[in-house]
């Protein structure tokens, strides 16, 4: 049960917010703000308000930043026209067919699902769009190439400065969320990792937070590879500091994504690794395509594992089970899905216990609005990487296209991330705004550009 002070935080964070957009440049207080509001505030807490679903750490950042942007008169567009909009609209309509077809309540023994209505279709719109504020915002204010050395300086600070409490758990054990806020957001148990600990801090499960991490390694990775000085210590002990504080987050998921990016970045020109990026980012939806067919190597996966590590093995084997499970549910309804409010979950017939471990983002976006959904969910996510890859050759400063082609790393890694989590953070949902937004002004001044060239022979 969330203390009084949990509640004082998260009531107090638009405050904080208002503070940073008088403070600081527009792009640097809303990259701040959502960043330190996934690193501060109490996780797993909920306030559900009149006329608005319900709102979280993640959506009241979002929300408090739009709302302050238009009472300051900043500018500020949401649906900007492109590709990406039109996306988005078509995932507005599959969540509206999806309200209409599971209109029916759901009965169990001892579980009574109602169907869902009208106003439920209002409030999963809006929730979405508050959910992907963040990109959004990215794609509207960080069009500029120069922006993203500014982002990847106050990351990697942000991951120095958060490694200390991190230590003080891998010591203490993730106990600070506890003592603070009154509550444990996730199982403890779940963060007991090799006679040891993984630190949680505030993020609410060290799974999260060494994903995080590992964006922040990368992001050090990027500063050295252009030889740029974040902070006192040299790029080359930030890095290595900031890798060993990442191993001991024993999460072998993200100490690979760090691994890959950072293989990228130092052996790959820019231009490939968009390219590659790309790539490997389309192939993941082959991922639920074999799963549907039956195609997949579970079981050889589980044997090879468990030749190595047993403990590992035997979580993994939970993990397809219970994947395998909500698949099977899923495509009972698989073109627009079950709807959300847990229509999606696996009741028990003899007491309405809900039996669902859904951890992959994927599996769950296909369960709720079905393979609509889901196509349009991971196109979405596709359209940066489309649109970098187009832009890429239209950077001259090689720095530039370092920092361009991070962030389309980046992308890539969370959306290889949502096959097993939940992949995309609100900070990784910025980025990815961020890189859509770069890549729309380099198409549109090479156009100019070009009309520009052939003004003169046109007369």
């Amino acid at each position: 049960m969330p203390n009084a002070f949990a509640y004082l935080v998260f009531f107090s964070w638009p405050i904080v917010v208002l503070w940073m957009l008088f403070n600081y440049p527009t792009k640097k207080a809303i990259f701040i703000s959502i960043t330190l509001a996934t690193l501060l505030l109490p996780s797993a807490l909920e306030i559900d308000l009149p006329l608005l679903p319900p709102l979280d750490k993640e959506t009241i950042t979002g929300l408090s930043i739009a709302v302050f942007l238009f009472f300051l008169r900043k500018k500020f567009r949401i649906f900007q026209p492109g590709l990406s909009t039109k996306l988005f609209i078509g995932y507005f309509i599959v969540m509206v067919i999806t309200v209409e077809l599971n209109a029916m309540p759901i009965i169990l023994s001892k579980k009574y699902l109602p169907g869902l209505t009208h106003y439920d279709t209002f409030s999963l719109i809006v929730r979405l769009i508050l959910y992907t504020m963040p990109f959004y915002l990215g794609r509207y204010f960080s069009n500029s190439l120069k922006d993203t050395e500014i982002f990847f300086k106050t990351l990697v600070l942000m991951a120095l400065i958060y490694s200390f409490p991190m230590l003080f758990e891998l010591k203490m054990s993730p106990q600070l969320h506890n003592w603070a806020y009154g509550y444990q957001p996730s199982q403890f148990v779940q963060e007991i990792r090799e006679n040891g600990y993984r630190p949680m801090v505030f993020v609410g499960h060290g799974l999260g937070l060494a994903f995080w991490f590992s964006t922040g390694v990368i992001a050090a990775a990027v500063l050295l590879k252009n030889k740029i000085r974040s902070t006192a210590l040299s790029p080359l002990v930030t890095v290595c500091y900031l890798f060993v504080i990442l191993l001991f987050c024993k999460t072998w998921s993200a100490i690979g994504y760090a691994i890959f990016g950072m293989l990228f970045i130092f052996k790959l020109r820019p231009s490939k690794q968009v390219k590659w990026s790309l790539l490997i980012a389309a192939l993941v939806i082959v991922y639920p395509i074999a799963k549907v067919n039956g195609v997949f190597p579970d079981k050889e996966i589980i044997t090879t594992i468990n030749q190595y590590n047993p403990e590992r093995a035997q979580s993994l084997e939970f993990r397809f089970e219970n994947e395998n499970e909500m698949l099977a549910h899923a495509l009972k309804k698989p073109f627009f899905g079950w709807g959300g409010w847990g229509r999606n979950r696996i009741y028990s017939k003899e007491d309405g216990r809900d039996l669902s471990v859904i951890d992959g983002r994927w599996i769950a976006e296909l369960g709720i609005n079905g393979w609509a959904g889901f196509l349009f969910c991971y196109a979405i996510l596709l359209t940066p990487l489309y649109f970098a890859h187009k832009t890429i050759r239209y950077i001259k400063e090689p720095k530039d296209q370092v920092f361009f082609a991070s962030l389309a790393v980046i992308l890539t890694i969370c959306i290889i991330d949502s096959i097993p989590n939940t992949g995309m953070g609100p900070m990784h949902l910025f980025l990815a705004g961020a890189l859509l937004g770069q890549s729309e002004l380099l198409s549109k001044q090479k156009y100019l550009s070009e009309n520009e060239e052939t003004k003169p022979n046109s007369r």
